[in-house]
């Protein structure tokens, strides 16, 4: 995952470590989430990821990701509202995850080249 500004020359590593990362959204508090839809299935570039080996991770400040839901069916968005995730499957399901967005906090001065 990368980070840049609209002027900016060049990408800031953010986090890595999570496979196949289709959607990344802030939830409550700045709290930065990023959906993994899986392990690669071994087909051709751009190919969906083996079923159920998806996942929605927490974005760490030292770059790691923390699982929050794991075995998601190929995700290939999510929204938060409030304290609630909806992941859209490739399949067209769409899930409800509650519970799992931090409450909000004061926003903060952002530095330029820095996330949050």
């Amino acid at each position: 995952m990368v980070s840049f500004g609209p002027k900016s020359a060049t990408a800031t590593q953010v986090a890595s470590g999570s496979p196949l990362l289709v959607d990344v959204e802030f939830g409550r508090g700045r709290t930065l989430y990023a959906l993994s839809q899986g392990v690669g299935s071994g087909g051709p570039p751009g190919s969906p990821a083996l079923p159920d080996t998806g996942a929605l991770v927490k974005v760490n400040g030292d770059g790691t990701f923390t699982p929050v839901t794991t075995g998601l069916d190929r995700p290939t968005s999510v929204q938060f509202i409030g304290t609630t995730a909806y992941v859209v499957t490739l399949g067209g399901e769409i899930w409800k995850i509650d519970g799992i967005s931090a409450r909000p906090t004061a926003p903060r001065a952002k530095q330029p080249g820095t996330w949050p």
